[in-house]
């Protein structure tokens, strides 16, 4: 599977001890950082599919701290020279890493695991209703 222009997948840090640990997202000083929006958290249950969704302005910097997930993102942006490319991303505790998704490539994620799956996204922008899209899941025919 090709990779698609501007998605980055980034190891990350955990800093782990006998009283627990420290597990890294985002740093200012990251090549991949563009500026600060909003940080939530949203969770997903066993096997449940969420998406498409697509931001027009934001670009997403997710990760699973816990729980897995498989991210599915398609090339939206007819200008860019991975147009209609498909990438799929797995992410975790075991595969502790961070996808950054570029505005215009659209993405959608499924929990692999037995128990709720949380992904941390640190947004470039502020959500709002004018720069964020949802599709329903039909919409690229991906087979979950």
């Amino acid at each position: 599977m090709a990779n698609i222009e501007g998605v980055v997948v980034t190891p990350l840090k955990i800093i782990a001890d006998e009283r627990g640990s420290v597990m890294h997202v985002l740093r200012s000083d990251a090549p991949y950082f563009k500026q600060f929006g909003e940080v939530y958290i949203s969770t997903i249950n066993p096997g449940v599919v969420k998406g498409w969704k697509r931001h027009s302005r934001s670009t997403s910097n997710m990760a699973v701290p816990i729980g897995k997930m498989k991210f599915v993102l398609r090339d939206t942006r007819p200008d860019s020279p991975t147009f209609d490319v498909v990438q799929e991303v797995e992410l975790g505790e075991d595969a502790y890493q961070l996808l950054t998704v570029p505005p215009g490539v659209v993405y959608g994620w499924k929990s692999l695991t037995d128990r709720i799956a949380y992904v941390i996204n640190c947004a470039s922008e502020l959500w709002a209703p004018d720069e964020s899209q949802n599709l329903p899941l039909e919409t690229y025919g991906y087979s979950w």
